[in-house]
């Protein structure tokens, strides 16, 4: 991979350096305007989607879970299409040991390493397996949008699955949405997320195993918990010709954004357990994590996915910087997304018990944080040798025809409103 050029270009967008001229702030109000008009017309469309569907197909049970699956991705291409109208230029540069990249192929070699930062790969093309499980630390409330996008490049936006607070299950309309995707909604309350996190992995196992509610089956009886018990299938796997479903799981462990409160509240906790505290992440969950790998049997791959971004000083926070106003009224947004990724085999992660992971999860995350340092000292860099790393540099966006198919109806219900609007006055 040929070296960067010693004047590397600038990290920094460069609107955010200079003072926005009021033409430039209308322009950026109107853009706002623009962008929400797309998400809500485009937010209603799915749920539209999702409500005919469980109304007309609730009897066929695979069809119509195929067609949830397609308005999950049409989701994300949802909002892939807001950041692309609000940051257009906004990169997603990929690191990659190359030692990891050879073993897992996440990048194949079609695809072209990075000689500076001037320009970008549009149609960005990974191999992310499926029954996966990926972990990162967690800085801003977007990460988990780039994270999705990822999964859009393994051609897996349909089959995600990400852990969200309770509260947002109430939200209007995305709660439904949601709820339709069988997100796994948690309280952070173990005694009471314990059942419901374990009931929702397991369908995921067992689908993914086509031994599922999706191929028919129902579980064998219910705890007075409210647990849900299977009945063991002795079935062969080369005797079960039901489909299998893919999935992967995203999950931030440490719980919440990377922030002054959190960090002071890591640093407690960390004092509490006698533990050291780290500079540029936070303390990760064990539980929740542990609970998901020991029930997806099924998951042989752990990506452990490092997020940063430029423009942010080791000294302050991503999410104080950018901001959702920042981003959408002032076109203040990372020019760089960098993520960094490892990969796991399942047999590589110690699950006899809970405290041995623990520590294994604690050696990962004190890796993680020597990992955000080193890109600190680096001028925003996760390579320490060129010749270690693969690195791919993408503009984060989706195909053409999947930006046309979430545009459609807000630009007709744009062009009724404009003409009834010219019927009226004139």
């Amino acid at each position: 991979m040929t070296a960067y050029s010693s004047s590397r270009i600038s990290l920094e967008n460069k609107t955010t350096s200079k003072t926005p001229t009021l033409i430039y702030k209308i322009f950026k109000i109107t853009l706002c305007l623009i962008s929400f008009n797309i998400f809500v017309l485009g937010a209603l469309t799915i749920v539209l989607q999702q409500l005919l569907v469980n109304v007309f197909l609730s009897n066929f049970v695979q069809l119509k879970q195929t067609l949830l699956n397609d308005s999950k991705k049409k989701f994300i291409i949802l909002l892939i299409t807001i950041f692309r109208i609000n940051t257009p230029n906004c990169k997603v540069r990929i690191t990659i040991p190359k030692a990891i990249n050879q073993k897992y192929k996440i990048i194949t070699k079609d695809t072209e390493t990075i000689t500076d930062l001037t320009s970008a790969t549009i149609d960005a093309k990974t191999h992310f397996k499926d029954k996966s499980v990926v972990i990162a630390n967690h800085q801003i409330y977007t990460d988990w949008v780039y994270l999705w996008w990822l999964a859009y490049t393994s051609n897996l936006a349909g089959n995600i699955y990400i852990l969200l607070k309770k509260s947002l299950e109430s939200l209007p309309i995305l709660g439904y949405g949601m709820k339709n995707y069988n997100f796994i909604f948690l309280s952070r309350k173990w005694g009471k997320d314990k059942i419901n996190l374990h009931n929702h992995l397991n369908d995921i196992n067992l689908d993914s195993q086509g031994k599922g509610r999706l191929s028919g089956k129902q579980p064998e009886t219910t705890t007075l918990d409210g647990e849900f018990i299977w009945a063991e299938d002795t079935s062969l796997p080369e005797e079960n010709d039901n489909k299998k479903w893919p999935y992967q799981l995203i999950l931030f462990p440490e719980g919440t954004n990377l922030s002054a409160n959190t960090k002071n509240k890591s640093a407690e906790f960390a004092k509490k357990i006698d533990r050291k505290p780290f500079n540029n992440v936070l303390l990760p969950h064990v539980t929740g994590l542990y609970e998901v790998l020991k029930t997806l049997s099924t998951c042989k791959t752990l990506y452990d996915l490092t997020i940063a971004y430029s423009g942010v000083p080791q000294d302050e926070f991503a999410q104080d910087i950018y901001t959702i106003r920042g981003v959408f009224l002032e076109g203040k947004s990372p020019a760089i997304v960098d993520i960094y990724i490892n990969g796991l085999e399942r047999t590589e992660i110690p699950l006899e018990n809970m405290d041995v992971f623990g520590e294994w999860l604690f050696e990962r995350w004190d890796l993680k944080d020597q990992l955000m340092e080193r890109y600190y000292k680096n001028n925003g860099d996760f390579k320490a040798d060129e010749n270690e790393y693969d690195t791919y540099l993408f503009s984060c966006t989706c195909s053409y025809m999947n930006y046309l198919s979430i545009l459609v109806t807000p630009v007709l219900s744009f062009v009724f409103i404009l003409k009834y609007f010219i019927k009226k006055m004139f």
